[in-house]
């Protein structure tokens, strides 16, 4: 009897390393679908912008008379705006920076007065005279020795028809900045 068991042992032994190799198998596919897989990637911090909390309060004046607005092309004087951007990594070089804000329907190169003045806009350029409207950029070189530069705009109030009734001057342009 002893000769017909290994003889059924024999046979049975394929069939039972086969299912022996599928359960040991099936664990390890099951044991990859519940694991973790971690990833990341480490980059340089951006630049900081330097401004105030709730951002840069440009003043165009609380005095300005509704006659120094009455004729069409007039404006105010010019208000300068500076945005530093500071503490940036040795390896950024330069740093855009894109204005996005409501346009004047009139003059779509300006933006538009939310105050309760009628016939005014806002009027943004560079230093160097060219305007700054809606989605307008601007593009400045870091500093290799600071790691800074500085962006300078400025601001007037204007009247394209003239004709400004008295009232207040507000807007908001919202700046995003990329760094390269």
């Amino acid at each position: 009897m002893m000769k017909g068991t290994m003889s059924l042992l024999n046979k049975k032994a394929p069939t039972l390393l086969l299912c022996l190799a599928a359960i040991v198998l099936s664990h390890s596919a099951s044991a990859a679908d519940n694991q973790l897989n971690i990833t990341g990637n480490i980059k340089a911090s951006p630049c900081k912008v330097n401004v105030p909390t709730g951002g840069v309060n440009v003043d165009l004046g609380q005095s300005i008379m509704a006659s120094s607005l009455s004729d069409a092309g007039s404006a105010t004087d010019w208000k300068p705006i500076a945005i530093e951007v500071i503490s940036c990594p040795a390896t950024t070089s330069s740093a855009t920076m894109t204005l996005n804000g409501t346009p004047d329907a009139t003059e779509s190169s300006m933006y538009s007065n939310a105050g309760t003045a009628t016939g005014v806009q806002i009027e943004l350029q560079n230093t160097a005279g060219a305007a700054l409207g809606n989605a307008s950029t601007m593009v400045q070189d870091i500093n290799a020795a600071t790691q800074s530069t500085t962006f300078n705009m400025q601001a007037r109030a204007y009247s394209s028809k003239g004709k400004a009734t008295p009232g207040t001057i507000v807007g908001v342009v919202q700046l995003t900045f990329v760094y390269q």
